[in-house]
């Protein structure tokens, strides 16, 4: 099974793409594509664009889940209305599930169950990371 770890930010989504390994550890994968950018959030054209390069990417990656690191919905620390559009579009991307997991459980597992981190993970992949091998590791 390949989990695909997203986290929105602005006007894009990282992923980060981690699977069980033929020994039972979990490994990331490096795909060309970590981020992708929605350009315009009212530009009809951009949206389906955006949701094709979603599908293309888990196509190529052979995704079964996504997992989304969620954002508060009011608040000062809340996400913006754009990353609640990029969020819907991950949830219509055709023969994926979805799954969400809250910064908290993020938080604790990262300090309970994280021994190592991936040899160059890039700091910006950190949490899309953690979301993926979050829900490899519980199921």
């Amino acid at each position: 099974m390949r989990v695909c770890g997203c986290e929105i930010s602005a006007k894009e989504v990282r992923l980060a793409v981690v699977h069980l390994n033929d020994d039972g550890n979990m490994e990331m994968l490096r795909p060309k594509t970590t981020r992708i950018e929605l350009e315009d959030d009212t530009s009809e054209a951009d949206l389906r664009s955006f949701l094709a390069a979603l599908h293309e990417f888990s196509c190529e990656n052979e995704i079964d889940t996504f997992v989304i690191k969620t954002r508060a919905k009011k608040g000062r620390m809340a996400g913006g209305a754009v990353s609640f559009k990029i969020e819907t579009l991950i949830q219509l991307v055709e023969g994926c599930h979805t799954r969400f997991v809250s910064p908290v459980a993020l938080s604790h597992f990262a300090k309970k169950e994280v021994e190592a981190y991936p040899d160059k993970l890039p700091v910006y992949l950190k949490n899309a990371f953690l979301s993926g091998a979050f829900a490899l590791t519980r199921g």
